[in-house]
């Protein structure tokens, strides 16, 4: 008997370490191959959206202690669905543009740029990219370095959706400030 059990709990560490292997295995080439074919379609999505023909409405928003001079500009297909939103403002000594692209009425990649520093100092730049299929990040890059995902990149999925929202109700400051 105490030979039995003993077999019993050496097949079933081999079957566990098989079955373990066999899953990481899978879960480690298999969508790092899905992710970059991903990557790659957002990138020629974002190559089709900037060189499309696209019409544009702008519109102007401001709110004390966060956005001074703040635009919102509305790029359309040809099938007037939005296709790219650009927003845009300032507050003290800082800037800011974020690129937002949507294909099929779905986010897919944004690009925010950041300039700013004491009025004294030097000027620092930033610039994050989020790539994102079926509303998860696939990638999130702060400048040219690949970073874990965090919270700058769950706040772009949730801005671009209301900036779409917001194409209605025309309350970008409540918005984006709110």
């Amino acid at each position: 008997m105490n030979v039995f059990i003993r077999l019993q709990l050496i097949l079933s560490i081999v079957v566990c370490i098989t079955a373990a292997n066999t899953y990481a295995s899978k879960g480690t080439v298999q969508p790092t191959m899905d992710t970059s074919a991903a990557i790659t379609t957002i990138r020629t999505a974002y190559k089709n959206i900037n060189t499309a023909p696209l019409t544009t409405e702008v519109f102007k928003y401001e709110s004390d202690g966060c956005v001074e001079d703040g635009v919102v500009r509305y790029f359309f297909n040809e099938k007037k669905e939005i296709v790219k939103i650009v927003e845009s403002g300032s507050i003290g000594d800082g800037s800011w543009s974020r690129e937002f692209y949507f294909q099929s009425g779905k986010f897919i990649f944004c690009y925010e740029s950041l300039v700013g520093g004491p009025a004294d100092g030097p000027e620092t730049k930033s610039e994050y990219r989020t790539y994102v299929k079926d509303n998860q990040v696939l990638r999130f890059m702060e400048d040219k370095h690949i970073a874990p995902a965090g919270e700058k990149s769950a706040d772009a999925v949730k801005v671009s959706y209301k900036l779409i929202k917001a194409y209605t109700t025309k309350k970008f400051a409540e918005v984006l400030c709110g």
